[in-house]
């Protein structure tokens, strides 16, 4: 699974922070700037067109204007729209009004490219001082609206204006303009050039954000280097030293002088380890204990299971030869005795006979499946045949109760078995089926063979086993105490599960109370043969 360091965690949190706060801290800073250039801009304008009006002014308390020499050089460049002069001994001499020296200031001021001014009027007298747009939209602001300013900036200058009034001492002419209903005269407009400081302003702030961006690098390469040193590598070596702990070797101890969290860290993990390498002695000592302990127990059980399969295989071999001879004599008697009340209470005593016979034939096989003592026979055999065979054998059985067993013949299915502990094993499981069914009910055999083994069913109409008894019913003396009548010795099925286990098989059981039951025997097609004991 891919992980990222901590180093590109840390340095990806800073950056995710930082960008866009210098961000927004630069977008504030050049919209400031810019707001701060536009107001310098504007407030020079202002004190450019303050100048312009008390000039005018005093150019106005002049008597409406001042007298140039023609041919002085400040005269030059000038058109007359009054030509009012008057000859003196030095020279001609023209009047230069209010708006004339307005002009021949701009004039000087746009020579320097410091800032340009002009006049306008809405009824202009002269057809320079002819408003335009911007112009327009100011004067009329004037008039209706009051305003004391109107300005606006475009992307290479700032174009400023301020009303004009009409003051004592003007010339006449003003007056005598009809349309002029107001003491707003017209407007001087200032032009300052705006392109060079909006160029200065880019410069400084892209200077300022490289500054930024370096000063920003800088402290994530001083906080880089710091955290590697202060935290990242105390941490990596508690991974590999807790990586040692987690491997067995409980020995380890870091070595970690921050004087701080750090180190106490560092001294609890060393605690940590100590304490868990006495727990190991401790726990290995208990293990060796418990080991030893274990061993002896298992001993003595195995030795008393020697001893009771020896008691079990002697006992059933000792009681062969008394219920034999009983067996003998019940015969003789049967032969010879008329009386039918004395020839029945022989049957009763025979069927018992058998049934012991049985039960002692069953355990004998059991304490020899047990002790690994049975001599195994397998051979490829037809399992179809021998399903058959058993329930011919059994069919007594099923007669007697009215019980009928339906077999879905799936054809030849051949599997190495022995063939006599087989057919043990489907007769215990059948007969099992008989003991515990109703008469008249139905008994059901299948066969299905899959790739690597075949699965044989056995399925009844009886009253079925409880879930929590799947397991204790292949114990042995296991009789099925949740039925109403105890109809077995509790053998067959153990004796069937340790020889289908033998076969390297499987034997399970499905059954719902009241529903019936199904056992499943499961037995490997190919398989190594066992050496015979």
């Amino acid at each position: 699974m891919h992980r990222r360091s901590l180093n590109k965690k840390i340095i990806f949190g800073v950056v995710v922070v930082i960008a866009p706060i210098l961000g927004l801290i630069f977008f504030w800073i050049e919209t400031d700037l810019l707001k701060q250039a536009k107001l310098q801009t504007i407030e020079k304008a202002r004190v450019v067109a303050d100048y312009v009006i008390l000039t005018r002014q005093w150019v106005v308390d002049c008597n409406g204007g001042i007298f140039v020499p023609v041919n002085s050089d400040g005269a030059q460049d000038m058109s007359y729209r009054i030509n009012y002069q008057i000859r003196t001994p030095s020279g001609v001499l023209q009047m230069f009004t209010p708006s004339m020296v307005t002009r021949k200031l701009s004039q000087y001021s746009f020579e320097k490219d410091s800032y340009s001014m002009k006049l306008s009027s809405l009824f202009p007298i002269n057809i320079e001082n002819q408003a335009d747009d911007f112009e327009k939209r100011a004067l009329t602001s004037f008039l209706q609206k009051g305003v004391s300013e109107f300005y606006r900036f475009t992307d290479f200058e700032c174009d400023f204006m301020v009303p004009l009034y009409s003051a004592k001492g003007c010339v006449k002419c003003h007056k005598r303009e009809k349309k002029i209903t107001s003491d707003i005269i017209g407007g001087l407009r200032v032009t300052v050039p705006f392109y060079e400081t909006k160029n200065k302003l880019k410069q400084n702030i892209l200077i300022f954000s490289g500054a930024g961006i370096s000063i920003i690098v800088i402290v994530i390469c001083f906080l880089m280097f710091m955290i590697n040193k202060i935290v990242l590598k105390p941490l990596k070596e508690l991974e590999i030293k807790s990586r040692e702990i987690s491997s067995g070797n409980f020995d380890v101890k870091v070595e970690i002088k921050t004087e701080d969290e750090l180190e106490s860290l560092g001294r609890n993990f060393n605690n940590m380890a100590s304490s868990l390498a006495k727990n190991q002695e401790q726990l290995e000592r208990k293990i060796s204990i418990a080991t030893e302990d274990l061993e002896k127990a298992n001993r003595e059980l195995l030795k008393l299971d020697k001893l009771k399969s020896d008691f079990l295989h002697n006992m059933s071999h000792e009681l062969r030869s008394p219920l034999t001879a009983a067996r003998g004599g019940v015969t003789y008697l049967e032969r010879t005795i008329k009386n039918p009340d004395a020839f029945q209470y022989l049957t009763i005593v025979e069927k018992n006979l058998e049934r012991l016979t049985w039960f002692i034939n069953n355990l004998f096989d059991f304490t020899k499946l047990e002790a690994g003592k049975i001599e195994w026979e397998f051979n490829k055999e037809n399992i179809t045949t021998l399903v058959e065979e058993v329930i011919e054998i059994i069919s007594p059985l099923s007669l007697e109760k009215n019980i009928s067993i339906h077999f879905n013949n799936p054809g030849d299915i051949d599997a190495f078995v022995d063939l006599e502990r087989m057919e043990q094993v489907f007769v215990n499981i059948l007969d099992n089926a008989i003991k515990f069914s109703e008469e008249n009910t139905m008994i059901q055999i299948g066969m299905e063979k899959m790739s690597d083994h075949v699965e044989i069913f056995f399925k009844d109409q009886g009253p079925g086993i409880d879930e929590k008894q799947y397991k204790i019913i292949f114990e042995k003396f296991y009789t099925g105490r949740n039925i109403k009548q105890n109809k077995g010795s509790g053998m067959g099925l153990a004796i069937s599960k340790a020889i289908v286990t033998a076969h390297k098989g499987e034997i399970k059981v499905k059954s719902r109370l009241g529903e019936g039951t199904c056992f499943y025997v499961i037995l490997p097609l190919f398989q190594k043969l066992p050496e015979t004991s």
